[in-house]
């Protein structure tokens, strides 16, 4: 699978990021390699994400609840919302675990803020939206 150069660059703050939290650089090209031969001959966008989520999912835990991935959505229209969503390759598994990984950790940071500011939590809305370019 060939990667955009946004991706690779987005891949390598990952794990930057994750060699923070203990997890090898190895571990996370490994589960990369591995998420890109599972779609090779297909290349469906449910199969990238799937990949991806099983690629990041199984070196840190995600905030499963925060993230809100979504396809074909006019930014502009995400953007009025009150959302600055997180534009990606829809199509790479690469891309998926990283925007999976970032919008996890915005709500996780969020969450701390509020809970730092003591603003109740009703309810747990997405803070972020991962948009694939398909």
């Amino acid at each position: 699978m060939s990667h955009s150069m946004e991706t690779q660059e987005r891949v390598f703050r990952l794990a930057e990021q994750l060699k923070r939290r203990g997890v090898d650089r190895t571990e996370l090209f490994t589960a990369l390699e591995e998420a890109d031969r599972c779609i090779a001959i297909s290349g469906d966008p449910h199969a990238a994400a799937e990949a991806g989520h099983r690629a990041i999912s199984t070196l840190v835990s995600l905030s499963a609840e925060s993230v809100l991935l979504c396809a074909d959505e006019d930014e502009s229209n995400l953007q009025m919302r009150g959302f600055a969503p997180l534009a990606f390759d829809g199509h790479d598994p690469a891309a998926y675990a990283w925007v999976m990984f970032e919008l996890s950790m915005r709500a996780d940071a969020d969450r701390r803020s509020n809970w730092r500011r003591c603003v109740p939590q009703v309810f747990s809305a997405p803070t972020g939206i991962g948009l694939a370019r398909l």
